[in-house]
């Protein structure tokens, strides 16, 4: 069947190229030395990491760096708005610090009226408790129930 020839492996009938096998140059030759090889090298590149901790690739920095700039521009706009904000919240707040600052001196004059109001009060009918007030609203009495009854007397 036409499959079974198509599914064996394949070989040239003739290689492309000859090696070359001889005293001069034997590729196959386990003893031959070669002094001019060549020693490794080892590409070492300073990896550079970002706020966070992404690796940039520092074989490509020239693309880069203008994407950094503008990240670092980026993050300082953001910053400089950030502080902007909290100067006017700062401002608002001192302007209501301000207002409360007012409204509590005034509250304190008013308390301070209040309490000295109370005091009086309180020595007040402490005074109207005692036995001598009484006993002077007592003679009062009398003397205006007195008074009294003599205006009715007269008429």
């Amino acid at each position: 069947s036409p499959d079974a020839a198509d599914s064996g492996p394949i070989f040239d009938d003739e290689p492309v190229q000859k090696v070359s096998n001889n005293d001069h140059y034997n590729v196959f030759a386990m003893g031959n030395v070669h002094p001019e090889q060549s020693k490794p090298v080892h590409d070492t590149y300073h990896i550079e990491q970002a706020a966070q901790n992404v690796i940039i690739d520092s074989l490509d920095m020239s693309d880069d760096r203008e994407e950094i700039d503008q990240n670092d521009d980026d993050n300082d706009l953001a910053k400089e708005r950030e502080i902007e904000d909290f100067k006017t919240k700062n401002k608002s707040f001192e302007s209501s610090n301000n207002f409360f600052k007012e409204a509590n001196n005034k509250l304190s004059e008013i308390n301070n009226l209040l309490y000295a109001d109370y005091k009086k009060s309180e020595a007040e009918l402490a005074r109207r408790n005692s036995k001598e007030y009484a006993s002077q609203m007592e003679l009062e009495c009398a003397k205006v129930r007195g008074d009294l009854l003599s205006y009715k007397m007269d008429y």
